[in-house]
């Protein structure tokens, strides 16, 4: 029986992450996605419902040299509309890229609940509870991108 992963103890979760690796695929698209990233994560809670990812590690595509990532990431829950906000802060704090917002589908797996658009490509995401680790699923769909991102957080 799967843990129900309801806002509280995703966010509980959330605040223990240490480390990710990551996996991405281009399906066709030739966009040069493919490859495999490792890396830590620093969690900064700037106050009881905003928490800041501080993500860095090496990204290695299948050929060609290692080389060093850095993301911050803003994650904001609403516990009234029991939704999940994620925000790439790429410009900064005062300057958000929204992504999408999450909402429970299942009892172990939150969904964007629109896809975020990025000129003629469609972002999406599913974060799942599997083996007590966190699985965020990005898929990118666009005229030129098919792509998928497979995250693992883990504390």
């Amino acid at each position: 029986m799967s843990a129900n992963l309801d806002l509280a103890s995703l966010w509980g979760r959330l605040t223990a992450v240490t480390t990710l690796t990551f996996t991405a695929q281009s399906f066709g698209s030739g966009s040069g996605w493919n490859g495999t990233g490792v890396g830590t994560v620093e969690v900064e809670s700037i106050h009881d419902q905003t928490l800041l990812f501080h993500e860095s590690g090496n990204w290695s595509p299948p050929e060609g040299k290692s080389l060093r990532f850095t993301n911050v990431y803003r994650s904001c829950a609403y516990p009234e509309q029991k939704q999940l906000r994620l925000e790439h802060l790429r410009f900064g704090n005062a300057n958000p890229v929204y992504l999408f917002d999450l909402q429970q589908t299942a009892a172990d797996c939150w969904d964007s609940i629109e896809p975020h658009v990025c000129s003629e490509d469609h972002y999406t995401a599913t974060l799942r509870l599997e083996n007590e680790t966190l699985h965020l699923d990005w898929t990118v769909k666009g005229k030129t991108k098919n792509e998928r991102i497979s995250y693992v957080y883990e504390q």
